[in-house]
């Protein structure tokens, strides 16, 4: 059984979709027949760079979309990812017909979309799967085989007969209690300050950095240590933090094998955000045993489980969730959170659950492809006569 894992965004951007392709590929490639696609970085053994137009190119940022302006730049978003994805797409198809896949394991939607789009180039059709990162619904979901959800809420939603549920993993040999770190020293936060962690894009949308930096900096003495990559909104948010909690706040860019050193120089995690397909940042916060005060969203309720759930909208319900419990209180709950991901999200867990759902999809027959049929034949004489009577009247 040979398996293509594809994922465009991998060497260009950091997000726990890239941190899922990388680990699932790590995890799998010393027993399955595993081929990873990647848009950047550097060729190792089994890893594809694919030729791509990345989506954060200075050559897209004149992009047009037909879109109002209150939803303009998301439309221009969506168009950089897709011109990302397709022509990853096409960068990687000399070598997906050539490789005699039975498997291609998509993360992106424009991936996906493109591939089944043009399957019938195949000599012999692979099964294509698409990993579901973002909650998408069934009615909106990119044709395909298969699909893996993360969640059980995301699987209730999800295409019947086609979807199963593995959900992300951690790398509990990298993130763990024991981790050795001097990054307090490093930064000159006392060893007794209680320090709260949030790791995610620094930005106003989605991670909503500015509103953790607003409860943190009510919560007396406290440090704030903001971990991400940085966006358009990096530089405000960063005054923000600077005015609010002056001497107070650590701002921070690691690579994902630093990330450890990080957390372990916290005591509590946090996320803004609203909601999340799922949070790779909350199991990872988890396995270092780490307590998480985290949005109450059915997903977060579900993945999180032992944590301290609040209205993320309201304001100082986070202020309140973290001034409330005692220091030996905080590392009970993080022991509990440590139990739940030896139990649910090691990744040596979850490499049996792999193995047993590649082998199912390699077993099964790909979807059939489109046939010649009266319809069709109805069609294509309509048309051909459609375009006589065009070409007549000119």
């Amino acid at each position: 059984m040979r398996i293509a894992l594809l994922c465009s965004g991998l060497g260009h951007i950091r997000r726990g979709h890239e941190v899922f392709a990388r680990d699932l590929f790590d995890l799998l490639k010393a027993d399955l027949d595993i081929t990873l696609f990647k848009g950047g970085g550097d060729p190792a053994a089994r890893e594809m760079v694919v030729p791509n137009l990345p989506r954060n190119s200075p050559a897209l940022t004149g992009a047009h979309a037909l879109a109002s302006p209150k939803w303009m730049a998301a439309a221009q978003e969506q168009e950089r990812l897709r011109a990302e994805g397709e022509s990853f797409t096409w960068g990687a198809m000399p070598a997906l017909l050539s490789g005699g896949f039975e498997i291609v394991h998509t993360l992106e939607r424009e991936v996906c979309t493109t591939l089944w789009a043009n399957r019938h180039l195949f000599a012999r059709t692979p099964r294509i799967l698409w990993s579901n990162g973002g909650a998408i619904p069934a009615r909106k979901q990119p044709p395909c085989d298969f699909v893996q959800e993360h969640t059980a809420a995301n699987l209730a939603q999800s295409q019947r007969g086609k979807a199963f549920m593995i959900p992300h993993g951690v790398a509990t040999t990298r993130f763990h209690p024991g981790v050795a770190t001097d990054y307090r020293q490093r930064h000159g936060i006392p060893a007794d300050a209680f320090v709260v962690i949030t790791v995610g894009s620094i930005c106003y949308w989605h991670k909503r950095t500015d509103h953790v930096i607003r409860e943190v900096a009510a919560v007396p003495g406290a440090w704030l240590l903001v971990v991400g990559q940085e966006t358009t909104d990096t530089s405000a948010i960063r005054a923000l933090g600077q005015q609010l909690m002056p001497g107070r706040i650590v701002f921070d860019s690691l690579p994902h094998d630093k990330l450890p050193q990080a957390y372990a120089a916290a005591d509590v995690f946090t996320l803004g955000s609203l909601h999340e397909t799922f949070g790779i940042v909350y199991i990872e916060a988890m396995a270092m045993g780490l307590p998480v005060v985290c949005t109450q969203h059915p997903n977060q309720r579900q993945i999180v489980q032992r944590g301290v759930f609040v209205d993320m909208q309201a304001p100082a319900a986070l202020t309140a969730a973290l001034r409330s419990p005692s220091r030996e209180q905080w590392r009970a709950l993080g022991a509990h959170g440590l139990e739940v991901v030896q139990r649910e999200y090691d990744l040596r867990v979850l490499a049996r659950q792999y193995h047993e759902a590649y082998d199912r999809i390699a077993a099964t027959t790909a979807a059939p492809l489109p046939q010649w049929t009266a319809a069709e034949a109805w069609r294509a004489r309509a048309g051909a006569l459609l375009s006589r009577v065009r070409s007549v009247a000119t």
